[in-house]
């Protein structure tokens, strides 16, 4: 035995905190990243030379890329609260980021081109690939899994537990159950959805900070596991 067991209980804690931290972390940043996103997306119309326009906005580029991160942290920051709900948001992350990839850059230098070119038409062809049956077959299983995501921390909300821990819970999950229809929201109407979910992870990340805190060990207790003797 390298340490006592009391002593290894600390230890046990110590990187049951750190967990906590870096949850709150990656949580915090993916609920700044998701409110961004639809924010600096822009709007309007997405044909002609109008559609080409948006598209090449580096603005396009850089919310699309916010949403991709999100996502990325999304499934980082669950696994460290709850296995089930990491693995089911790292299953719709590959799900969902190549089309995202796919919105990014393919449909950035579409735009581009087809204002090189004048060629108006060209931008049709965003929705040759948006509307391909494997990939957007491929992103609804993504969203069907975000979905079971959702209903998973609603019902860890249920459990109980401090009142902003489940208030951001329940935005978080709810937000998650209606990612898919929102894209069909007005604009206000996804920036809207976009601040629900960026609240709903910003909550949580804050009542897990907040938690890890109150149980971090004191200096004392530290101090007892570095001054404890190895054994054998």
């Amino acid at each position: 035995m390298l340490f006592s067991e009391s002593s290894a209980h600390t230890l046990e804690e110590i990187m049951r905190i750190a967990d906590s931290s870096r949850a709150a972390v990656t949580l915090g940043l993916a609920g700044l990243a998701f409110a961004a996103y639809p924010m600096l997306r822009g709007y309007g119309s997405e044909t002609g030379l109008a559609g080409a326009a948006l598209y090449a906005r580096p603005a396009w580029v850089a919310a699309h890329l916010l949403g991709m991160v999100g996502f990325a942290l999304l499934a980082l920051g669950l696994s460290r609260i709850d296995e089930r709900a990491g693995r089911w948001a790292t299953w719709g992350a590959f799900a969902v980021l190549p089309y995202y990839g796919a919105e990014a850059f393919g449909l950035h230098a579409l735009g581009l081109r087809a204002i090189q070119t004048g060629h108006a038409d060209m931008t049709a062809a965003s929705d040759m690939f948006r509307y391909q049956p494997v990939a957007i077959t491929i992103f609804a299983l993504g969203w069907i899994a975000f979905g079971a995501v959702g209903v998973r921390l609603l019902l860890l909300a249920r459990r109980g537990g401090e009142a902003m821990l489940r208030a951001g819970l329940v935005l978080a999950g709810v937000a998650l159950i209606t990612y898919l229809p929102q894209f069909f929201l007005p604009p206000a109407g996804r920036i809207g959805h976009g601040l629900l979910l960026g609240i709903g992870l910003l909550l949580t990340a804050y009542a897990t900070w907040t938690s890890h805190e109150a149980t971090a060990p004191t200096p004392a207790s530290a101090g007892k596991v570095a001054s404890t003797p190895q054994h054998g």
